[in-house]
């Protein structure tokens, strides 16, 4: 699966909100020199058996797409082994929050990661409305798929895919400075 960084977790518990047919997601991330916290918020159908999802060889996609649902077991590993913790809130017709923390002076945290490439990412899917607020300590920025579209239209053409992800590439450094 590959899920080496907390970026990666992240992007994969964004993509299933996506697949799970959300039409709007909110991810929260903040950051200090202790710990790393996200969530990510939806709007989709819900999760009927929300105590399942930690069984590696539970899913709720079609068993002809995927026999097992590693992601979110491997985020509860991963918070576990350095202390934190990993959450789930879900109603049905309403949507789910997952919530994680991870302690990242302990040993067995991974790196953070590429965050800018997952937000990248995420809001290439013009079909879905992505609210990111991203905190460090402090200092936080806020981008929204609303105002992209807003300024900048579909990201059709490649000098829209740089300018979004300068944007990005910019937050993310400027964050850094402060």
């Amino acid at each position: 699966m590959g899920l080496l960084t907390l970026a990666d977790h992240v992007h994969d518990i964004a993509e299933n909100a996506v697949k799970a047919g959300a039409k709007n997601v909110k991810l929260i991330i903040n950051e200090t020199e202790d710990f790393f916290l996200f969530s990510v918020e939806d709007d989709g159908p819900g999760i009927k058996n929300v105590e399942d999802v930690f069984d590696p060889f539970y899913t709720t996609r079609s068993k002809k797409i995927r026999k097992v649902g590693l992601g979110l077991p491997f985020l509860k590993q991963a918070t576990e082994a350095t202390g934190g913790f990993v959450k789930i809130e879900s109603e049905i017709g309403k949507g789910t929050k997952v919530t994680a923390k991870f302690f990242k002076k302990h040993i067995d945290c991974q790196p953070v990661g590429d965050l800018a490439s997952v937000f990248f990412s995420l809001l290439m899917n013009q079909n879905v409305n992505f609210k990111i607020i991203r905190c460090r300590n402090d200092d936080c920025y806020s981008i929204e798929s609303d105002i992209i579209k807003k300024y900048l239209g579909n990201i059709d053409s490649s000098s829209k895919l740089k300018i979004l992800k300068d944007i990005i590439n910019e937050m993310e450094k400027n964050l850094e400075e402060e």
